[in-house]
């Protein structure tokens, strides 16, 4: 076994090929694009590894599995992180120099003066007699969608007119960058996609077994509870993993609960934010499609269209695996995001679980009313006069058994079996008080699961 280190990289790209796995289907692809001169796009979720990969090919001995050396001699690699030139497109140039400075020290061009587009275009035509061509992997490349249309306009002169290889990675569909084109994007007919999202199971089990040669922890103990935790989605797989090899150096691993629920609550303290950034940032349609998931109910037929669509991106973006949420952490996530019972007083629809439930007129209009005044004491008097506005000039006609009775049959319609949790309290002396909750709310009182089954490991 080779000497043990911290086989995981967290929160930073992986550079070194030694810690990066799978994605050969994808590298081979950007390989042969940048090959025929064919600008090529890297789409995935932050996280995914878009950064890492464009990092792997300005490795040599990963160029050396894709590129002859005749030809890899021939190429010119420049990394530029689109983030550090975001404030326009002069910092853009500049960086763009910066980059092909500690690139190409053969270079006979001036990098003490202006650089701008021109000097860009100085640089090719001098690269091109001298009998190479640039690579130019942009990161981040969405963060320059502000740009003006005049640069735009050129970046695209660029690639069609230059002898010039562009891979940029990127969260947006490039077709859908700088919709005021009227197209969609300057770029719509221009750029081939290469979509990365979660591992294949074969490149989960290679992680798995790679960290534990290099790690000298065997994590086969622990491989369900990381798979359940991480899914195959890259950095929570390697959140999951890493919080096991923490664990072994305390332990020895053996999957039992006990160890699945310490590992569980770690890991959704880390990994927290991360599930709300994803959430604020998806389409409002895949977050109704991830709702649904999440308490394992199907939409009404008026929305299986838009649900399938929104199945098909989550699959590609990696978040669902297998027709399932990746991660039962995920899936905790999204539970705690949906109120269990929902009241629309427009249309009269009332959801339970996401489910549509018929309630009786009297049942209605008193959740309505526990609704509109959740978290406070509701007296009899005032469910009286919600609920029986037919006794409003004789509120004494509504009588504590009347009361009860609806209150009775409302709490059958609307707890949930098998949880000791009750939207409805009983106040003594004074009403009642209403508690709506989350899903993850009403049927979790301990660590994070996966309740009914819904969510398993891949």
């Amino acid at each position: 076994m080779n000497e043990r280190r911290n086989p995981f990289v967290l929160g930073k790209p992986i550079k070194s090929p030694a810690d990066f796995y799978g994605r050969e289907h994808e590298l081979r692809e950007l390989f042969e694009s940048l090959r025929n001169m064919q600008p090529v796009a890297i789409v995935g979720e932050h996280r995914c590894g878009n950064t890492s990969i464009l990092y792997q090919m300005l490795d040599p001995t990963v160029r050396a599995r894709y590129l002859d050396p005749p030809e890899d001699a021939r190429l010119l690699f420049v990394f530029v992180n689109s983030q550090l030139a975001a404030e326009g497109p002069d910092v853009f140039y500049r960086r763009i120099a910066r980059a092909l400075k500690r690139a190409d020290p053969d270079t006979q061009m001036s990098f003490e003066g202006a650089v701008d587009n021109f000097w860009i275009e100085d640089y090719l035509e001098g690269l091109v007699d001298r009998g190479r061509r640039l690579v130019l992997l942009l990161d981040e490349f969405e963060v320059l969608a502000d740009f003006e249309a005049g640069f735009w306009e050129w970046f695209r002169g660029l690639i069609t007119e230059y002898d010039v290889s562009i891979a940029v990675a990127t969260r947006v569909e490039l077709g859908d960058f700088r919709d005021e084109w009227g197209v969609g994007s300057p770029f719509f007919n221009m750029f081939r996609s290469v979509y990365i999202g979660a591992f294949s199971a074969g490149e989960a089990e290679a992680f798995l077994a790679g960290v534990s040669r290099t790690g000298g922890v065997d994590l086969a103990a622990a491989r369900e509870g990381i798979l359940a935790l991480g899914g195959r989605f890259p950095y929570y797989l390697q959140v999951a993993a890493a919080l096991y090899y923490e664990l072994a150096d305390r332990e020895p691993l053996t999957g039992a609960p006990e160890q699945a629920a310490a590992v569980g609550r770690e890991f959704t303290a880390r990994t927290e934010l991360h599930f709300e950034d994803i959430w604020t940032k998806l389409p409002p349609a895949e977050r109704e499609a991830l709702a649904w998931l999440a308490v394992a109910t199907a939409p009404e037929p008026r929305d299986a269209m838009a649900f399938d669509q929104a199945l098909h991106a989550l699959e590609r973006r990696g978040y669902l695996v297998e027709g399932r949420l990746f991660s039962i952490g995920f899936a905790d996530y999204v539970q705690r995001q949906i109120q269990r019972i929902e009241l629309n007083a427009d249309t009269g629809e009332v959801r339970i679980e996401r489910r549509a439930v018929d309630l009786p007129p009297k049942e209605f209009a008193l959740l309505r009313l526990l609704l509109e005044k959740e978290g406070e004491v509701v007296t009899k008097d005032d469910i009286a006069a919600a609920v029986w506005p037919e006794y409003d000039l004789d509120t004494l006609g509504v009588t504590d058994a009347m009361i009860q009775k609806t209150i009775s049959r409302l709490r059958k319609e609307i707890d949930a079996p098998g949880s000791e949790f009750q939207h409805i309290e009983s106040v003594r002396g004074q009403g009642y008080r209403f508690q709506n909750a989350s899903v993850f709310e009403v049927y979790h009182q301990g660590p994070p699961s996966a309740p009914n089954g819904q969510v398993a490991a891949p």
